[in-house]
């Protein structure tokens, strides 16, 4: 049985994880279209089209949570754990200039149970987020919120 200290546990360690971002020296959108040196400080229009172009690129803030409100995993049932009690999820999620989480990208990247996934789908598009920086201004970013819970065995050590 899940106590409520393990679920705050979960949300905080998927809170920790969810800034973690991979990026390269060279930034080149997906597309392959190659984007071009520096950027100056206050160019936001050059800023928000590399973005466009690769919206998980290098940037000065990544988008992070503000408010994780409604929690999630809330009400989670015992049969979305693994039989071990485990359970994991990585999802993708752009967040807008304004903060906000576009649902049109959610990409569920790995889930143990469907369930954490449709339940991190409903309430994410509620939380506000610091949007990333990027030049000093507001940019479109990709936000990969992670969550695991380790087997019953590992819990109790």
């Amino acid at each position: 049985m899940i106590r409520p200290g393990q679920i705050v546990s979960l949300a905080l360690a998927a809170l920790a994880l969810a800034g973690c971002a991979h990026s390269s020296a060279t930034p080149v959108a997906e597309q392959g279209v190659r984007i071009a040196g520096p950027l100056t400080q206050g160019d936001c229009v050059e800023a928000r089209r590399r973005a466009g172009l690769q919206p998980d690129l290098e940037v000065e803030r990544l988008p992070a949570p503000v408010a994780m409100k409604p929690a999630p995993f809330q009400r989670m049932p015992e049969s979305a754990l693994r039989k071990d009690g485990s359970a994991e999820i990585k999802i993708n999620v752009v967040v807008d200039t304004l903060g906000r989480a576009d649902l049109k990208t959610f990409k569920v990247v790995k889930v143990s149970n469907k369930w954490f996934a449709e339940n991190v789908r409903g309430v994410i598009g509620k939380w506000t987020f610091t949007p990333a920086l990027l030049a000093g201004c507001k940019v479109p970013r990709v936000y990969h919120f992670m969550s695991s819970m380790p087997a019953r065995s590992e819990r109790t050590r």
